[in-house]
């Protein structure tokens, strides 16, 4: 279990990425969908609001809904960087995230 705020974030940064791993391959797709989902509502809730990490946070799920919706034979190349692309834009955001009142009542600082 993370000690700190950042190694809360890194935690979550790393089970979002193994989720979207999964997704790309295929693996229980829905489920990892939902689990994205899950992760990125627990992660919001504590860090301080912040529209652009809310947005990149939307953005990744809603193209990760997209990537599982488009369940054809084979994604293409276009695809998955899209999904990697939404991706890194919500771990640079998350780069500079701080910590909300929920996560410092937790000791998360």
């Amino acid at each position: 279990m993370p000690q700190t705020f950042a190694e809360m974030v890194v935690e979550t940064v790393d089970f979002v990425e193994r989720a979207l791993a999964r997704i790309e391959q295929g693996d229980g797709a829905d489920t990892e969908l939902h689990n994205v989902r899950a992760y990125l509502v627990n992660t919001l809730e504590l860090i301080e609001r912040d529209p652009g990490i809310e947005a990149a946070a939307d953005d990744l799920y809603a193209t990760a809904a997209a990537f599982v919706a488009d369940q054809g034979p084979e994604h293409g190349r276009r695809d998955k960087r899209v999904l990697q692309e939404a991706f890194l834009r919500l771990r640079e955001k998350l780069a500079g995230a701080a910590p909300s009142e929920k996560a410092r009542g937790m000791r998360l600082e």
